[in-house]
């Protein structure tokens, strides 16, 4: 009977033990957290980037003087088609690359339709955002008379949320923050089992 009680106990502890183990992480070097608690995800950002205010996506950018910027939102998916798979479908391409490909389309259509100059530049391409599949665009579009350039990972999980983690920069400030963002996509971290 102790010896029943004893593992029911440690079982206990165990699992407590792990389900605490994605809730808080350390930040890499030379990054801050930008995620809020509320986010099933955290995204570090450079230490001398500005967090902006959150509204359910989380925002940082680099200055005021360089407005260059990464969000990261999770949408709901709603649309089944998403995980419409092709008859003739590569049976070395991971299903979720696939949904994160259909996502795209149907975002992209939206783009298209919205943004004046909107203009694809590569993509989408198969890619990892913490080990999970996922896909990244490139495009490009004017607002206000700038071209501003947006490169985006795209990972759909659970078969429930898509993941867009974006960076936006006008086009001549682009390639001066692409290192921060390829660090940004590096340090991306997902709470494993965690969907709130």
């Amino acid at each position: 009977m102790k010896k029943g009680l004893i593992c029911i106990l440690l079982s206990a502890v165990f699992i407590l033990l792990c389900a605490c183990a994605n809730t808080k992480t350390d930040a890499p070097s030379g990054m801050k957290l930008a995620s809020v608690d509320a986010a099933d995800y955290y995204m570090y950002v450079p230490n001398d980037w500005t967090i902006a205010d959150q509204d359910g996506v989380t925002s940082a950018y680099v200055s005021i003087a360089d407005k260059s910027n990464v969000t990261c939102a999770r949408y709901a998916i709603s649309n089944e088609a998403v995980f419409d798979l092709p008859a003739d479908k590569d049976e070395s391409k991971p299903d979720a690359t696939v949904y994160a490909e259909n996502y795209w389309r149907g975002y992209a259509s939206e783009l298209e339709s919205l943004l004046p100059g909107y203009r694809l530049i590569s993509g989408p391409v198969s890619t990892m955002l913490n080990g999970s599949p996922a896909v990244r665009c490139r495009y490009v579009a004017t607002l206000s008379g700038t071209e501003y350039n947006f490169d985006m990972v795209i990972c759909v999980r659970e078969r429930m949320y898509a993941y867009m983690l974006t960076y936006t920069a006008e086009a001549s400030k682009y390639d001066t923050n692409l290192q921060s963002f390829e660090k940004i996509i590096s340090e991306f971290v997902f709470q494993t089992g965690v969907l709130k």
